[in-house]
């Protein structure tokens, strides 16, 4: 590798691990001293680990799952039962309550209205980004076409799946929700539905015979 190429990757690496980073930094740099955790404290800090936790637990369920053969071609075991991506949900909760939890370190007097605190939001915002938007990892690499290989195997069970289970936030009832909510506060983007290709050959036919009728008429009126 090139040492200029070595040196963007290893920076865009770095940039990438602050900007996550940031509500610890702040958390860390901060002159704040407190004797003993508040229940504000407590509360967030109890979240954080609910979401740390919820990220194992999904990832020790589908490695499970893997390892038992893959039965029904797709994980709906545990908290994939109530999220179709509950390692993700974990993943961008755990920052988000570690970037509210940042906020009782805030030197201001007006701590809400801290703007070094508020720049800290860039670390779980980033993450879902991340995660929701790049192609090559997250929803946009679990969803849309890489749906093909349940579509083909057992169309109208992972359907059935699919309009049941949140794609992100692990909940009961989904199926009740309504589509304007689904594509809006539960992330459920009709990007990441699956849209078959269409076939060429079937295409290339349909061509074809109406260059064939062209034809016809064309002989007819002569």
């Amino acid at each position: 590798m090139k040492p200029l190429t070595f040196f963007v990757y290893w920076m865009a690496q770095a940039f990438w691990v602050y900007l996550i980073s940031m509500p610890l930094l702040f958390i860390n740099s901060s002159s704040v001293k407190q004797s003993d955790f508040a229940a504000y404290d407590i509360a967030f800090a109890t979240l954080f680990g609910c979401g740390v936790l919820v990220e194992i637990v999904a990832d020790i369920q589908k490695a499970l799952w893997v390892r038992s053969g893959r039965p029904g071609h797709f994980c709906s075991v545990g908290v994939w039962s109530f999220s179709r991506h509950p390692n993700y949900f974990g993943e961008i909760f755990q920052w988000w309550c570690l970037w509210a939890f940042a906020q009782s370190s805030s030197e201001s007097n007006r701590s809400y209205a801290d703007p070094l605190w508020w720049a800290c939001i860039v670390s779980p915002l980033f993450t879902m980004h991340i995660l929701l938007n790049m192609k090559p990892t997250g929803l946009c690499n679990a969803e849309g076409e890489n749906l093909q290989r349940y579509y083909d195997k057992c169309p109208e069970h992972y359907s059935a799946y699919r309009n049941s289970t949140s794609i992100l936030i692990p909940m009961i009832g989904y199926r009740h929700v309504p589509m304007l909510l689904k594509r809006t506060i539960f992330f459920d983007f009709e990007k990441y539905e699956y849209k078959p290709k269409e076939d060429n050959s079937s295409k290339k036919e349909g061509q074809e015979y109406v260059i064939m009728g062209q034809q016809v008429v064309t002989n007819l009126n002569h």
